[in-house]
């Protein structure tokens, strides 16, 4: 059962809850007048990128964040349309300004996290337009690193290895699943040692330090 909200409008109680895979998400809903659509074009678009179990986090930075004049935070829950592409909304990760990555262990070996991860990667100085909040403080040591990519390419092989007993005309969408694994494993490495590189702020703060960043460029 989603959370509830009264609709102020007609004073009745809705709810609403976004699943996908096994994890049922709560979601709320934001009435928006045609004047803050309009004021809302020249925002800052920031994409949360989250693996579902951080649901709460994701939460948090996405209320505090959504309350700022000038940031449109974009999410899953809110942005993806009855029966439209969820990774068509994961593409868009390129198209906005920013993004939040909540860098937690089960964002690190989920395959949607880390598509977001990659697609973000293809922008030049995409290093720039990236927030990491960083969940898995492990990602410090450089042998925690390591196991993700050991993590990633063991995936590749296991795909590959059922690939081959099948008949290949009937394998071109896990032959595209093997190369978006392929291309996780190539560059989970870079993305991790970044991430690591980075002064980033405790968890229990980010929002706030987001905040001052967007405002500030």
């Amino acid at each position: 059962m989603g959370q509830q909200i009264i609709n102020d409008l007609n004073n009745v109680t809705i709810g609403g809850s976004y699943a996908g895979g096994n994890i049922v998400t709560n979601n709320y809903y934001v009435r928006q007048t045609e004047e803050s659509v309009q004021a809302g074009k020249d925002d800052k678009t920031v994409f949360l990128s989250y693996n579902w179990h951080d649901g709460e986090t994701a939460d948090r930075i996405d209320k505090y964040l959504s309350r700022i004049s000038g940031i449109t935070v974009k999410r899953d829950v809110r942005d993806i349309g009855a029966w439209k592409s969820i990774r068509e909304f994961m593409k868009s990760i390129r198209d906005q300004d920013y993004a939040v990555l909540i860098v937690s262990d089960l964002y690190l070996r989920s395959k949607n996290c880390m598509f977001e991860v990659t697609e973000m990667m293809k922008e030049r100085e995409y290093a720039d337009r990236i927030f990491p909040a960083v969940v898995e403080t492990g990602i410090y040591d450089p042998l925690v690193r390591a196991g993700y990519i050991s993590y990633w390419q063991q995936e590749c092989d296991k795909l590959e290895i059922v690939i081959k007993g099948l008949d290949p005309a009937n394998t071109v969408e896990l032959a595209a699943d093997l190369k978006r694994y392929k291309s996780i494993a190539s560059s989970i490495g870079e993305y991790l040692s970044m991430v690591a590189d980075r002064n980033n702020p405790d968890i229990q703060d980010v929002e706030v330090q987001i905040e001052k960043a967007i405002l500030k460029s």
